[in-house]
């Protein structure tokens, strides 16, 4: 309340120094006294009358931040199925992931065995071909084969 009442007297003291000389003096020679009994006679008035109440707000804010482009994409297109996803069961209830990846590890299987021996067969081929180039076709090495 004496904020507002300072903060009017104030403005009226901003506009009379406006309204004077910026000579800092009277014509006559003296400060002006006049400019500092206005602000005494303002300043023993009784204060208004206006009382100023703290209303509760009737509002609320919510801020929510957004992704970029949400707006435009609800699951991005790259985006792929949940881990956990597994195609319908069809008609009996056969699971044919299982039934995919059990031909599928059968497969990696056989490829793999096979492989293995074709590997075996060549090592032992360079081995026979080495053993070959020795003296006395390699009879005294432990790893050339006896004929």
């Amino acid at each position: 309340m004496r904020f507002i009442v300072a903060l009017m007297l104030g403005m009226f003291a901003l506009r009379l120094d406006a309204q004077e000389p910026r000579s800092g003096q009277a014509a006559n020679g003296q400060t002006s006294l006049d400019s500092v009994e206005h602000i005494r006679a303002a300043l023993e008035k009784p204060p208004t009358r206006l009382t100023l109440v703290d209303r509760k707000p009737d509002f609320s804010v919510h801020i929510e931040k957004k992704r970029p482009m949400q707006d435009i994409f609800e699951i991005p297109p790259w985006q792929l199925p949940p881990i956990g996803w597994q195609p319908p069961a069809w008609g009996t209830g056969i699971n044919l992931m299982s039934l995919v990846s059990y031909v599928a590890k059968n497969i990696s299987d056989a490829k793999r065995g096979h492989d293995e021996r074709k590997a075996r067969e060549e090592v032992q081929q360079s081995i026979a071909e080495w053993c070959a180039t020795q003296d006395h076709r390699g009879a005294y090495i432990a790893i050339c084969p006896q004929r």
